[in-house]
């Protein structure tokens, strides 16, 4: 027969082993403070006010200079229409049509982030040339500025640590890349048409099959 301060003694061995048990271990409970810890902390939230205001103009100027690239090939296409180049007259339609997007993918960016866009006006565009190799000449700085505007959007975006926009713009700068090298060869092509005559009537017939696929 067991005694009762035997029993007691049994009782208090047990319950003191349970409760060891049941209590949470020291590796146990930093791993909970440690959760706590993340769960606490609260997510980063994009806001445009965290950007500068000369990025926000950039960005507003970019949407301007592709609006006013689509209206200047709008008008070149015009214009060689009229004189007779029918292929590249189609070529600077379609390049007028592209612009015209690049500049709705801007804002279609900025609607999607709540930054504020502000359509500004437009400079009338060159209507008169003296030949198309004037014509290609002025597409090529008009190019020219629409990559300068776009580096500088970039490097107000990096300033500002916004990497999505920087994201965003990679495909512009590789846009542009290849659109100052096409006109480049371009611009070389027209330019030996005293060397070779005929060059540009091969060169509006090439272009007028380009068209169709852009």
């Amino acid at each position: 027969m067991v005694s009762f301060n035997g029993v007691s003694s049994a009782l208090l061995i047990s319950c003191t082993s349970v409760a060891v048990a049941f209590s949470p271990s020291p590796w146990t409970q930093t791993q909970h403070d440690a959760s706590s810890t993340v769960l606490s902390v609260a997510s980063p939230t994009f806001s445009a006010t965290a950007l500068s205001q000369e990025l926000l103009d950039l960005f507003n100027y970019q949407v301007t200079q592709e609006m006013a690239a689509s209206q200047f090939y709008l008008s070149a296409s015009i214009w060689l229409d009229g004189h007779d180049w029918d292929g590249m007259a189609s070529y600077m339609l379609a390049e007028s049509a592209e612009e015209r997007c690049h500049a709705l993918q801007l804002i279609e960016f900025a609607n999607k982030r709540n930054l504020p866009v502000k359509l500004q006006g437009l400079e009338v565009p060159n209507t008169e040339w003296d030949s198309p190799q004037e014509v290609w000449r002025d597409v090529l700085k008009v190019e020219q500025g629409c990559t300068a505007n776009l580096l500088r959007v970039a490097e107000a975006a990096n300033d500002c640590q916004d990497y999505a926009m920087l994201a965003f713009l990679n495909s512009f700068h590789v846009v542009q890349v290849n659109s100052e090298d096409s006109i480049g060869k371009i611009i070389a092509k027209v330019t030996d048409e005293s060397k070779t005559p005929g060059i540009l009537r091969r060169l509006d017939h090439e272009l007028g099959l380009e068209a169709c696929r852009i």
